[in-house]
């Protein structure tokens, strides 16, 4: 029965992500070092996808004054948002959306 239950669930849910990662840059530090946090992002997606095929970074946009990068898997996104962290410092959140296979990574540093 459960099961059932879950798919009526997504039927209902057009906008239902199955999986995937955005990845929400801003900050005072971006107008500065912009380029810098782009080509760690554009780094890191090229090993990912070196080690499996899937797992890559599908677009990268300067919106706002800030950064949205879109990758093709949740881990990724998460690994990401570690390495920002660790090269930048600044403040990360993590949002998991839709039963974990969707999160959102917002990070920010002025």
């Amino acid at each position: 029965m459960k099961g059932s239950y879950r798919h009526v669930e997504a039927f209902r849910d057009p906008k239902m992500i199955e999986e995937g990662g955005t990845i929400k840059l801003s900050g005072k530090f971006l107008l500065d070092h912009a380029e810098e946090v782009i080509n760690l992002i554009k780094h890191e997606g090229e090993l990912a996808e070196q080690k499996t095929g899937t797992h890559k970074v599908t677009s990268i946009e300067k919106v706002d004054g800030g950064i949205v990068a879109q990758v093709s898997d949740h881990n990724l996104a998460l690994h990401i948002g570690k390495r920002l962290e660790h090269a930048y410092k600044g403040k990360h959140e993590y949002k998991f959306l839709k039963q974990e296979k969707y999160v959102e990574v917002l990070w920010q540093r002025d």
